[in-house]
């Protein structure tokens, strides 16, 4: 009996985690969508060892970082993107490296203050940021730049000229929609 209640109770949390995940992935993909932006990610692999036996955190702190599923998230927001046609643009470990520790102003980068904790202090431009927004612009700014570099150039022939047949840069994957009543089979009568 017990272990019907806690399978039970174990499928509900899965459902609202599903749930939520589908609707933040949803609204990310949507305001993308609104501001004809690309969508940047990191490289999220091994992102579980920072929450491991030993590394000084508590049983529960631990179980609810590692509780929440880090790759359905990207995979769902990567899906999404695809399915409105949006570009994604994924960082790499070395592309991220010390993102939340560079002034998005002036560049600067700072070491992190142990007083400030989760704050950045940037001394020339006078302003204290939270670590985790501060790393959040600077990945856009990385992965604009990135984008940029990847984007294929103008072609001539959408401006009237001949043009040259190009190979790598393929266009993003678009998932086409599904129109339903196209799908069922007609009967005989």
């Amino acid at each position: 009996m017990r272990t019907r209640i806690s399978s039970k109770d174990g499928r509900r949390r899965t459902a609202r985690t599903g749930h939520l995940l589908h609707n933040a992935t949803k609204k990310i993909v949507a305001l993308a969508v609104q501001r004809r932006t690309a969508i940047v990610l990191e490289n999220i692999e091994g992102i579980r060892s920072l929450y491991q036996k030993g590394n000084g955190q508590g049983s529960k702190y631990r179980g609810r970082m590692n509780g929440w599923s880090f790759g359905e998230a990207q995979r769902q927001i990567e899906f999404k993107a695809r399915w409105a046609g949006l570009p994604v643009v994924c960082l790499s470990r070395r592309e991220t490296r010390g993102s939340s520790l560079a002034c998005p102003r002036c560049g600067e980068r700072h070491q992190s203050d142990k007083r400030l904790k989760r704050k950045l202090w940037c001394g020339n431009c006078r302003i204290v940021m939270d670590r985790d927004q501060v790393a959040a612009v600077n990945l856009a700014r990385r992965g604009r730049v990135r984008f940029a570099r990847s984007r294929p150039p103008i072609l001539l022939e959408a401006q009237g000229g001949a043009g040259e047949a190009m190979k790598g840069n393929p266009t993003p994957t678009v998932i086409p929609g599904v129109d339903a009543p196209k799908l069922t089979q007609q009967t005989k009568s």
